[in-house]
């Protein structure tokens, strides 16, 4: 095999390593809330202003949140794959305190 064949299949290899390795770590926030009050009517709408007005991520989406699992004091809610856990505050409004999206 004549070294410039080898040396094209190998650099195939590697830049398919390449592209798939920012994939693997998925990213996460947490916020520390100023006031327990003040917040969003739902835990939906708290995730709507947030997708528009939180500042964390540019690609948060801003439509097709909906709960999962048991709605509580905190609960979580979804949009395609990323995740924002929300906190009831003391006068029954909502806050996002954090996120989640997996890597791929």
């Amino acid at each position: 095999m004549p070294p410039r064949l080898l040396l094209g299949a190998l650099a195939v290899v590697l830049l398919g390593t390449a592209a798939c390795s920012p994939c693997s770590d998925g990213r996460e926030f947490s916020l520390s809330l100023v006031k327990d009050s003040g917040g969003e009517s739902s835990p939906v709408t708290a995730a709507e202003w947030f997708a528009v007005h939180g500042g964390v991520w540019s690609d948060i989406p801003t439509t097709g949140w909906h709960l999962i699992g048991n709605p509580g004091s905190t609960t979580d809610v979804r949009s395609g794959s990323m995740t924002l856990q929300v906190l009831q505050g003391t006068d029954g409004t909502w806050q996002v305190e954090s996120g989640s999206a997996p890597g791929c």
